[in-house]
């Protein structure tokens, strides 16, 4: 007799006992609810690759920008444009800032803001003094991040509805964010946002281009 005929009947034996069968009962549910388990694990991770396919593409250079990277910056104010250079390092950050040719340097520590003066000492001061221009918070890549959570994506960029990052916004303007993987640029057009507070406004755009993600060792220049 073969194994799979011995199995058979002592399957059948058991059946037949009322212990036996409920025993058998018993692991057949067994093996129907870790078959449920597993089943919904697997939909759980399949829905969330959909989510960063339809958002942010799993493969994309932003979702390797956490703590550790260097970047050039502009903000474009209608036609005013204001050049940044940048690094992070874990929480603490080093700032550069063109200002009509001359070059002024920040330091971010603790979200303290620094700025170096004249003998070479960092003095305390505000976000504002860094960032006139722009709400800084605009400004973090983390913060971007979950706006694009947020949009639709479509050929290249993204459309974020501005009802799902203003309170009690009930219009239909949106904020657009591009993505350039080769050129690891992101370009954030925020017009339709300063307009609420400011209907002059013609443009209100922030380019970002990262570099050395994750090989930062210092932020000395």
């Amino acid at each position: 007799m073969s194994k799979k005929d011995s199995t058979y009947l002592k399957l059948k034996k058991l059946w037949k006992d009322p212990k036996g069968k409920a025993k058998i009962e018993l692991s057949l549910y067994a093996l129907f609810f870790i078959g449920v388990i597993v089943f919904v694990r697997i939909l759980g991770s399949s829905s969330s690759d959909n989510g960063l396919d339809n958002n942010l593409n799993s493969t994309s250079f932003i979702n390797t920008i956490s703590d550790n990277y260097e970047y050039y910056m502009e903000i474009t104010v209608n036609d005013d444009t204001y050049k940044y250079h940048g690094k992070r390092l874990g929480h603490n950050s080093s700032v550069t800032r063109e200002n009509n040719e001359q070059l002024i340097f920040y330091y971010i520590k603790d979200d303290k803001y620094y700025i170096l003066d004249e003998n070479g000492n960092y003095l305390l001061i505000s976000e504002e003094d860094i960032f006139p221009y722009i709400d800084a918070k605009l400004l973090n890549i983390n913060n971007i991040k979950e706006y694009i959570k947020l949009g639709i994506k479509k050929d290249g960029y993204y459309e974020i509805d501005l009802a799902k990052i203003v309170l009690n916004y009930t219009g239909t303007d949106k904020i657009i964010v591009s993505i350039d993987e080769e050129d690891q640029e992101i370009i954030v057009d925020y017009t339709s946002l300063f307009k609420l507070d400011d209907p002059s406004i013609n443009e209100v755009k922030v380019k970002f281009n990262f570099y050395d993600i994750d090989k930062i060792m210092t932020l000395e220049e």
